[in-house]
C-alpha cells in the first residue's frame, strides 16, 4: 500500500499553502498578492508550532520572511516597498497566482514582473520551490531566475538577492556560522559555501535554525553574505560588483534552505552540502 503523503498543497486568495497533515497546521504560506513581492511567511519547523520567519519587523519593515529583491535596478529600487521612502524611486513586483507543479513532494512556481516606477517592464522573474522531508530536517529548495527585458544594470550593494528574516529578538543565544569557520558578526560580507543561523524561538525550548547552501553552479560561488545587525541573512551576488544583463539574458541562482531545530555542527552541514552539490 502506498504511503500517505504528509503534505497537502493548495492555492487560495493568491497564496499557496502547504498543510502538514500530521500536525493539522500550515507549515508554509507563500504570499503572491498583487502589488507586493512574493514572500514566504509563515514558515514552520516540522513540529508545526515553531515559526522560523518574521514579516515586516519594526527595525526593517520592508523585509518579509523569505523574499527576493535588489537595490538600484536601472536606478529603481526593488528592496523597499512602494511608498516607504519618498526620497527613493521604488518599483513594483507584480506576481501571478502560484502554480502547483507537484503534490508529493510539494513543488510550485511563482512568476512575477518587475516594473520600474515609470511603468516600464524591467525583469521577468520565476521562482521554483520544493519542500522535502529528510529525517530531522526539512529541505526548502529554490531555483530562481531573472530574465532581463531591456538591458539591465544592478548596482553594487551590500544587500540584494535572496533574503531571510528570522524572528530576531536579541543577540543572546543567536549564533551564525559559515563554511570557513567564521562566526557571528565576522561572517558579514565574507565568501562562504554555506551559512547557518540559529536563534531562540517561541514555543520551542531548543530554538530553531535555517542553514542556507549556495549551489556550486551559482555565479561567483562561493557567494558573499550580508549578515545584518538583527541577523537577517542574504547571499548577495551584488556585494563584489554590479551586475549587468543584456536584454534577454538570464541570471540563475539555486539555494537549499535546511530547516532544523537544534544547532548544526560544521561537519553535519558539510555532509548535507556534499549531497546538495550532486543534486
Amino acid at each position: 500500500m502506498a504511503k500517505a503523503s504528509r503534505w497537502n498543497i493548495r492555492v487560495n486568495n493568491n497564496c499557496l499553502f502547504i498543510d502538514d497533515v500530521l500536525s493539522s497546521r500550515v507549515v508554509l504560506q507563500h504570499n503572491a498578492r498583487p502589488g507586493l513581492r512574493p514572500y514566504i511567511h509563515p514558515l514552520r519547523l516540522k513540529d508545526g508550532r515553531s515559526c522560523l520567519t518574521e514579516d515586516s519587523p519594526w527595525h526593517h519593515p520592508w523585509q518579509h520572511g523569505i523574499s527576493t529583491g535588489f537595490h538600484g535596478v536601472n536606478n529603481c529600487d526593488f528592496w523597499l516597498d512602494p511608498g516607504q521612502d519618498p526620497s527613493m524611486i521604488i518599483g513594483t513586483i507584480e506576481p501571478k497566482t502560484p502554480k502547483i507543479l507537484s503534490m508529493d513532494p510539494p513543488k510550485w512556481s511563482i512568476e512575477a514582473t518587475w516594473y520600474h516606477a515609470n511603468g516600464s517592464e524591467l525583469l521577468a522573474e520565476q521562482q521554483t520551490w520544493s519542500l522535502q522531508e529528510d529525517n530531522d530536517y526539512l529541505f526548502l529548495d529554490l531555483d530562481w531566475t531573472l530574465q532581463a527585458i531591456p538591458d539591465i544594470h544592478v548596482a553594487q550593494d551590500e544587500y540584494g538577492g535572496l533574503f531571510i528574516r528570522m524572528p530576531f529578538r536579541s543577540k543572546i543565544d543567536t549564533k551564525v556560522l559559515n563554511s570557513t569557520g567564521l562566526q557571528d558578526a565576522a561572517t558579514e560580507q565574507q565568501a562562504a559555501e554555506w551559512l547557518s543561523l540559529h536563534m531562540p524561538l517561541e514555543n520551542n525550548e531548543f530554538g530553531g535554525g535555517i542553514t542556507v547552501l549556495d549551489h556550486p553552479e551559482n555565479p561567483q560561488h562561493p557567494t558573499k553574505w550580508r549578515v545584518d545587525h538583527q541577523r537577517g541573512i542574504n547571499p548577495a551576488p551584488c556585494i563584489p560588483s554590479a551586475i549587468d544583463l543584456a536584454a534577454g539574458a538570464v541570471l540563475n541562482h539555486r539555494y537549499r534552505l535546511i530547516l532544523h531545530e537544534e544547532k548544526l555542527a560544521a561537519e553535519q552541514i558539510n555532509n548535507l552540502c556534499a549531497t546538495y552539490k550532486n543534486s
